[in-house]
């Protein structure tokens, strides 16, 4: 009686079992699988990489800041953060982020060189004004020329950064012929060129991402030639600057 009952039982289950089968197969009703959630495989440095390339710049900012925390000594993650706030218009953060950058990155690096130009467009970061003679050796009798003036370009929007100018000397001929000679200095302020050796010179300038001067003077041995540089000697005097 048991082994009835217990057959019995064991075919009713299979039939049950056959019809779910059929009803499926035939479309009758999908048995629904939920979907396996997968952990997000991405570190917080590549999450936020792929914010700020959809312009989720918020997103992006506090990503940065957490995978810093995790590699504070990788530069690309604080140059990116850099770009991030340069986005959010924060300038004093990005200023800060910048100049770690600077501190910490391998000088002929890529983010280095352009977190270095965004300091000195952006006035943090003002080079001192320099004079790269060339290699060769000038004689020492024709070496006293001096070239000076003042950049201006009108009046300046004090609320902004102050352009720094860039200016080339290169020699034309004469004892000058083949040297090159830079300066840079606010505009504003002065420009000065020592220790010149006598000839022609070609003279190049700009601020702001735009050559403004392109000028052509000749110096003697032991005299300083004056040369203002503004809009009324420029090549593109309606550029705006500053504003």
């Amino acid at each position: 009686m048991l082994k009835s009952r217990g057959f019995m039982f064991a075919a009713s289950s299979l039939w049950v079992a056959l019809i779910l089968v059929i009803f499926v197969f035939r479309g009758g009703g999908a048995i629904p699988i939920e979907p396996r959630l997968e952990p997000s495989r991405l570190s917080p440095g590549h999450e936020a990489e792929a914010l700020a390339a959809r312009g989720d710049y918020e997103g992006a900012w506090a990503l940065y800041h957490q995978a810093i925390q995790d590699a504070p000594e990788n530069v690309a993650l604080w140059y990116a953060l850099g770009v991030t706030l340069s986005h959010l218009d924060q300038r004093k953060a990005t200023e800060d982020v910048f100049q770690h950058v600077v501190r910490h990155g391998r000088p002929d690096s890529e983010e280095v060189q352009v977190a270095r130009r965004w300091l000195v467009s952006a006035g943090a970061l003002v080079p001192p004004v320099t004079f790269t003679i060339a290699a060769e050796p000038v004689r020492a009798t024709g070496d006293k020329a001096v070239v000076t003036g003042k950049v201006a370009w009108g009046a300046l929007d004090p609320n902004r950064p102050v352009p720094v100018a860039h200016i080339l000397l290169a020699g034309q001929n004469g004892l000058a012929e083949g040297k090159r000679f830079k300066a840079h200095a606010r505009l504003g302020e002065s420009y000065r060129f020592e220790r010149l050796p006598p000839g022609s010179y070609r003279l190049i300038g700009a601020a702001g991402g735009q050559r403004l001067w392109d000028l052509r003077l000749s110096v003697e041995d032991g005299r300083q030639v004056s040369l203002d540089l503004g809009r009324e000697n420029s090549n593109t005097p309606t550029v705006a600057l500053n504003r």
